[in-house]
């Protein structure tokens, strides 16, 4: 009996509402964005890239963030990634958006807006090259860019999503602005932190101009960039900070900018129990953003590590990889009267794909297995 009642005690608090205005959840359960490889050649939303977030929809998550958007034609990562650089996405977007709002039982949606910099960094393994310098780009070039993330959201919104999400970590181009291992210049745009932040800022409000005070503005960030000369905690904070106090309306913790498969088999094994890969950067984060709901993402398979995060001053559970393996995952940990946990192995077989495939579970691919014999 008190394996259950301590399992019914992490169901309460994980499937609690969410509320904190203009964000409103029906459960602490984010499915962070993923990159599905799943989009036609032109950026488009296909059939699979429906039947994905279906899925998912019907899985009982809180709210689902979108694989990152490119948000200029020249600024995507991978051939089959999602677009939305030009109005001729919006149609797609709506069909996508219509199905997380018909299936999702109240599931909430974003789409995540990014642009993929240098491809040197981050999850671009395989990406093909477009030539961009940090050190060479205008700043004309730059406030283009600044432009295209406003103008990106604004599509968004028309597409009837509850929110936009940014994508400022993991190496993309948002984030080699903020890092000084990255950042090389020494012009307005780097040098020193409130110089490298100054992108970020400037594409929030190049955005919230496009979408109005009372629509949810999320942002990825890195907790740490786990490189030589790179930036740690106290610093992420900081720019947290500051994107609080600008009115940025979510932050989400991860981390890494290059080798991400190794880092975050290297992050399993010293967070051990403890499963959160960023859980030393809540306390400096949560200091830092105030107010402003926190989430977290990275190594996170249990309700009693999910409960240990809500303590620790979390706001909001992100998962990835467990529901490319289980998309009704939240419903069954919410649900279940002895929840498991996720079945997810961290493997990252799944992360080897996302560059040439479409994304999914491959050590749970009962399919996966013939092919692999022939």
């Amino acid at each position: 009996m008190t394996q259950i009642r301590n399992s019914n005690q992490y169901r309460k608090r994980v499937g609690q509402e969410f509320h904190h205005h203009p964000l409103h959840l029906k459960n602490r359960l984010l499915r962070s964005a993923t990159m599905e490889y799943m989009a036609d050649l032109e950026g488009q939303v296909t059939d699979d890239l429906l039947k994905l977030y279906y899925d998912l929809a019907r899985g009982g998550v809180g709210l689902i963030i979108t694989g990152c958007a490119a948000v200029e034609e020249k600024g995507r990562a991978w051939a089959q990634q999602l677009g939305i650089w030009d109005d001729r996405c919006i149609e797609g977007l709506r069909r996508l958006a219509a199905v997380i709002r018909t299936y999702g039982d109240g599931c909430r949606s974003a789409v995540q807006l990014a642009h993929q910099g240098s491809s040197k960094t981050g999850y671009s393994y395989g990406a093909a090259e477009q030539g961009y310098s940090l050190e060479t780009v205008t700043a004309g070039d730059i406030q283009k860019t600044i432009r295209r993330f406003g103008e990106a959201a604004a599509r968004v919104k028309a597409a009837g999503f509850d929110a936009v999400a940014v994508h400022g970590a993991h190496g993309y181009l948002l984030s080699e602005f903020l890092s000084p291992a990255t950042n090389p210049r020494r012009d307005r745009w780097g040098s020193s932190l409130r110089n490298r932040m100054r992108l970020s800022l400037e594409v929030y409000r190049a955005i919230r101009r496009r979408v109005g005070e009372d629509f949810p503005i999320l942002w990825k960030l890195n907790t740490a960039d786990y490189l030589e000369n790179g930036a740690g905690p106290e610093e992420y904070a900081a720019v947290a900070g500051e994107l609080a106090r600008a009115g940025v309306n979510l932050i989400e913790m991860s981390g890494g900018l290059q080798d991400q498969i190794r880092l975050r088999a290297r992050l399993k094994k010293e967070a051990g129990p403890r499963e959160a890969y960023f859980y030393s950067a809540v306390a400096p984060f949560r200091r830092a953003v105030g107010t402003t709901p926190l989430a977290i993402t990275g190594g996170i398979r249990s309700l009693t590590a999910m409960e240990d995060l809500l303590e620790a001053g979390v706001d909001l559970i992100g998962l990835c990889r467990p529901l490319l393996c289980e998309p009704s995952l939240p419903r069954r940990l919410l649900s279940s009267p002895h929840p498991r946990r996720a079945r997810c192995t961290s493997c990252n077989q799944c992360l080897l794909r996302i560059a040439r495939q479409p994304v999914k579970c491959v050590a749970f691919d009962p399919f996966q297995k013939i092919v692999q014999q022939l």
